[in-house]
């Protein structure tokens, strides 16, 4: 079946909603309501619980729904946000039965797949067709969610969009196919979970897999990435460049099936795993006044090609919509590695020639692939990821190789550098998106970085060309410390832990931790490591998951030394 056919039977205004508040009240200009409403799916009576605000006296307000995320529910500081803007919002679980969770969906026992945690098996259900699956019946719940927020009083039934996050987003691509929808975003979900998930889209070989006949139904009917040429609305997908849930070079392939003529934009935080940085939750507001309020218009797309220049060097342009409006622009490029969620992004350098925004992008290798995108920041704080760029140096002419291997991993010269950590949070919820790794002067003023007393600071500059370990050499950091503690230096690589535990003491000035390959040991066997070429990820974490014992702990000069 295509997703129209898979949908032809469905229909989500059909029966009683039979609404039950369990509570309201109003707060800052807003009221407020708790629910359970009636959804049939398959023939079956779905109790959807749902948390619903609306601006004090609205009348033909603008709406907009909000999916959750994979163990999460409805959503309170969402309702905030949008009715603090003047909107109606419906946040609504769909995950069901959760624990600790006093209220959730009630799934009857025939849609029990319906309950994220107990949908083993059922998931991606193709028999005898994808109505039996998860997604099917999450995505029927969330377009019955549609037609509860649609009879509200005071709610403009033309002006309604919709958001999901993680989960959420996975379950936009399906949902956003419903006419009655103006606008819609996806944060982070963009398909290609099922056959394809292993399978990077710039793999460097072939695939040996092969599809099976369910896979070819579920592909064809029921998986996100089916969907883009049936969006009945604009399209907004957010993400991070080092996203697990949607990778990132398979949501530009997602976005590329979008029918021509239906609008979509892309924002990408460099770096980051399931998190949202700083500017892309503007992005998102303004996503919804433009096309439910009419207030103003995005700027389209940045375009953005690499090239070589007159000297061989591989050089990304960027063309950005209304140059006028740009206040910044930065450039990420990487080498080399099609994983996505191991990739390493460095800095380019963007500088403005005649009009034209070029960065040059240096190789060791021009047989190696190229990846590289443009981080578009606005005046008005609206932040744009240009297109996916990507090439092989030799494939464009005479290319040359002008970059050099690096010793020095990081020296705190350039702020915090190529160093992540693990997601702050994954909800762009305005106003309370964190920065948990910042820059510090430590002893003797020598520059590095900090890090919240929660996170591990990685980076996957082992898997890059210019940063890989050299034979035989052994790993070096300088840190500073107020108390004893224990360090964990973690390497991955290839599905694959390897860890060393090390006593920190607490005292004034730097200390020097050393590690060489045979002390690495891997999590599962305990055998050493044999080589740096096999790694791509270094983590600095603590045992256990255990908060930092100095909560101003720093890091510098993280460095190869080959004796």
């Amino acid at each position: 079946m295509t997703p129209p056919e898979v949908w032809s039977t469905y229909d989500p205004d059909k029966g009683a909603l039979d609404e039950e508040i369990i509570r309201q009240w109003s707060e800052k200009g807003a009221t407020y309501k708790e629910v359970y409403f009636s959804a049939y799916v398959n023939g079956h009576t779905v109790r959807v619980y749902g948390l619903y605000a609306a601006p004090e006296g609205a009348t033909g307000v603008a709406a907009v729904m909000h999916l959750h995320g994979g163990g999460q529910t409805v959503s309170k500081p969402w309702l905030e946000t949008w009715t603090a803007r003047g909107y109606a919002c419906l946040s609504c679980n769909y995950h069901g039965v959760w624990d600790n969770r006093d209220r959730y969906t009630l799934y009857p026992e025939a849609l029990k797949q319906g309950n994220h945690k107990h949908n083993r098996g059922k998931a991606m259900a193709t028999d005898p067709t994808v109505r039996e699956s998860s997604w099917y019946i999450w995505t029927a719940v969330a377009r019955r969610a549609l037609s509860y927020l649609r009879e509200q009083p005071g709610v403009d039934k033309s002006r309604i969009g919709a958001f999901g996050v993680s989960m959420g987003g996975t379950t936009m691509w399906s949902f956003a196919m419903d006419p009655r929808l103006k606008a819609a975003c996806a944060i982070y979900g963009c398909g290609w979970n099922r056959f394809h998930r292993r399978i990077p889209r710039f793999a460097k070989r072939p695939s040996q897999a092969r599809l099976k006949e369910v896979d070819k139904v579920w592909l064809g009917g029921m998986a996100p990435e089916a969907y883009p040429p049936y969006l009945t609305c604009p399209m907004l997908f957010l993400s991070a460049t080092n996203d697990h849930h949607g990778k990132m070079d398979r949501a530009y392939q997602t976005l590329d099936r979008v029918k021509e003529g239906t609008q979509w934009r892309i924002g990408l935080t460099a770096r980051q795993r399931h998190h949202i940085g700083s500017g892309f939750d503007k992005t998102l507001l303004a996503w919804m006044d433009c096309w439910l309020k009419e207030e103003g218009k995005l700027p389209e797309t940045p375009k953005a090609s690499i090239e070589l220049n007159g000297a061989g060097v591989p050089t990304l342009t960027v063309a950005p919509d209304r140059p006028g409006d740009v206040k910044a622009i930065h450039v990420y490029y990487a080498v080399d590695n099609p994983d996505v969620v191991s990739r390493n992004w460095r800095d380019g350098r963007a500088k403005t020639t005649d009009g034209e925004v070029k960065a040059l992008l240096p190789v060791m290798d021009v047989s190696q692939r190229l990846f590289a995108i443009a981080n578009v920041r606005y005046q008005d704080g609206v932040v744009l990821t240009s297109q996916l760029a990507t090439a092989i140096p030799r494939d464009l002419g005479d290319a040359r190789a002008t970059d050099t291997h690096s010793l020095v991993i990081y020296d705190g010269s350039e702020g915090t550098g190529m160093w992540t950590t693990s997601s702050p949070g994954t909800d762009p919820i305005p106003g309370s998106i964190r920065t948990v790794l910042k820059t510090s002067v430590g002893p003797d003023g020598r520059k590095g970085f900090t890090v919240g007393a929660r996170f591990s600071p990685l980076t996957h500059q082992l898997g890059d060309p210019k940063w890989r370990g050299p034979k035989g050499a052994k790993l070096a950091l300088d840190i500073a410390t107020s108390r004893d503690q224990t360090l964990v230096v973690a390497i991955h690589g290839k599905q694959r832990e390897y860890r060393k535990a090390v006593t920190l003491k607490g005292k004034p000035g730097w200390q020097t931790v050393v590690v060489s390959l045979g002390e690495l040991s891997e999590v599962r066997n305990g055998l050493p490591l044999k080589s740096w070429n096999s790694v791509t990820t270094l983590e600095l974490t603590r045992p256990d998951k255990a908060t930092w014992a100095d909560e101003g702990i720093r890091f510098t000069h993280v460095r190869w030394i080959v004796e």
